[in-house]
């Protein structure tokens, strides 16, 4: 037999779980086979720690007697603790935001640029003059075309038959297709 079968015989053994039949087949098993044997008795020690453990740990608890739970509600005191850590760095964030701001302008005082009036005046020019001036060129033709006014697409009317939704339709069917 395989060694992990011995050991679950030898722990189903130990716990009283095989019947006398079985219990007889598998001494007369181990009696044939010395490192099978050894194998069974190492189980037989493991279980019988691991019984004297669990049993040294629950010997104080009575199973019949129920016992009374007290649920305590959570200290906010960490919550607390991390709000003000968040305070404190938004408020370091915007102290230095300010201070960075102050300082980041010239101490020079601003003044305002006024226009004068009076000076050089300039030729306004027509669409004309620059058809004569740019006439001939890729560029100058590209410029001149956009000045130009664009045809606008002629309107379908459509009859009123008194009717909406038909009219509608054949309305939205046709920009469907444009």
């Amino acid at each position: 037999m395989e060694r992990e079968i011995i050991e679950r015989l030898a722990i189903d053994s130990a716990s009283g779980e095989l019947n006398a039949d079985t219990k007889v087949l598998f001494k007369a098993y181990l009696a044939e086979h010395p490192e099978a044997n050894r194998w069974a008795e190492d189980m037989l020690r493991i279980y019988e720690k691991t019984e004297a453990a669990i049993s040294a740990k629950t010997k104080d608890v009575q199973p019949n007697v129920e016992t009374e739970f007290v649920f305590t509600k959570p200290i906010l005191r960490p919550k607390w603790r991390l709000v003000g850590r968040w305070a404190a760095v938004l408020i370091f964030a915007i102290g230095v935001g300010f201070t960075a701001g102050r300082w980041s302008g010239s101490s020079e005082p601003k003044t305002i640029a006024v226009a004068k009036a009076g000076g050089r005046r300039m030729q306004v020019k027509t669409v004309d003059d620059l058809k004569r001036k740019y006439e001939g060129s890729f560029w100058g033709e590209k410029i001149l075309a956009s000045t130009e006014p664009m045809p606008y697409p002629k309107r379908i009317e459509y009859k009123r038959n008194g009717k909406f939704w038909p009219n509608i339709k054949q309305y939205i069917k046709e920009k469907y297709y444009e």
